[in-house]
């Protein structure tokens, strides 16, 4: 019977480490539970970082979609602008034109008002000195003048 308890004992001990070595080679064959939590946390980052891009994204296509209607709009006026501007300058060319016209003509009248008061000063000293020598001379002068139309009844009587 001493045989048969230390069959046993022996049996019991080789059990016992036999599940022993099971236990490490299970510890180490199965995966170990992971701690995924940093990696849901770098997730959560990177699909909030996605977001906000399309969010970004989705503006600047509002900002471009924004300035190609500017552009649409821009350019007309552009146009309108530039020939607003040639007007401009042609009628300040005009203008210009006009006012040298105009000082020119202001000259030419100043010269012909002197002209004119020195010939009506010049007839002054002929009439008297023609009249000078009829009064020396003894000789009268009479006129005789028909009765004259009225000009302004002759008007009214051709544009009735």
């Amino acid at each position: 019977m001493q045989d048969l308890n230390d069959c046993l004992a022996s049996y019991l001990h080789r059990v016992r480490r036999l599940e022993g070595k099971i236990q490490e080679h299970l510890e180490k064959k199965v995966p170990q539970v992971r701690d995924w939590g940093h990696y849901f946390k770098t997730t959560e980052e990177l699909q909030a970082q996605i977001f906000a891009n399309y969010v970004n994204n989705a503006c600047i296509m509002l900002e471009v979609d924004s300035a190609d209607d500017f552009r649409v709009k821009y350019e007309p006026e552009l146009v309108m602008c530039q020939s607003m501007k040639r007007d401009i300058d042609g009628l300040c060319k005009v203008t210009d034109d006009t006012n040298i016209t105009q000082l020119q003509l202001e000259m030419e009248m100043k010269a012909l008002k002197e002209e004119l008061l020195f010939i009506k000063k010049n007839l002054e000293e002929e009439v008297k000195g023609l009249q000078g020598q009829i009064g020396s001379s003894g000789l009268t002068m009479e006129v005789d003048a028909s009765k004259s139309q009225d000009l302004s009844k002759i008007m009214a009587d051709i544009w009735a």
